[in-house]
């Protein structure tokens, strides 16, 4: 239970860093709850996916706790030093799912 409240306090971290960066969104997009319906899916908005899949996910604990989230929040944000604090909490609720 324990491993619970710390992944839960981290992906409440993690929001506040997004609404922080800009990077939240306050509706959810159409493809979130009918995917196979949209066939104009952006798929490079991984802010959205972090917001509305992801971090969800996590926090029902069905996280994979095979994957990494980090490397694909790189390939995102690329050279963004802003995201440098979102980042980092990203690195370290890897290491909690």
């Amino acid at each position: 239970m324990l491993e619970k409240n710390k992944t839960l306090y981290k992906t409440a971290e993690i929001n506040d860093e997004l609404k922080k960066t800009g990077l939240w969104k306050k509706t959810e997009p159409a493809w979130v709850k009918d995917y196979e319906a949209n066939t104009k899916i952006i798929h490079n908005d991984f802010a959205e996916w972090l917001q509305f899949v992801y971090l969800p996910n996590c926090m029902q604990n069905k996280g994979s706790s095979n994957a990494s989230i980090v490397p694909q929040a790189m390939k995102y944000f690329g050279d963004d030093v802003k995201k440098g604090k979102l980042l980092q909490l990203l690195i370290e609720l890897d290491a909690l799912v």
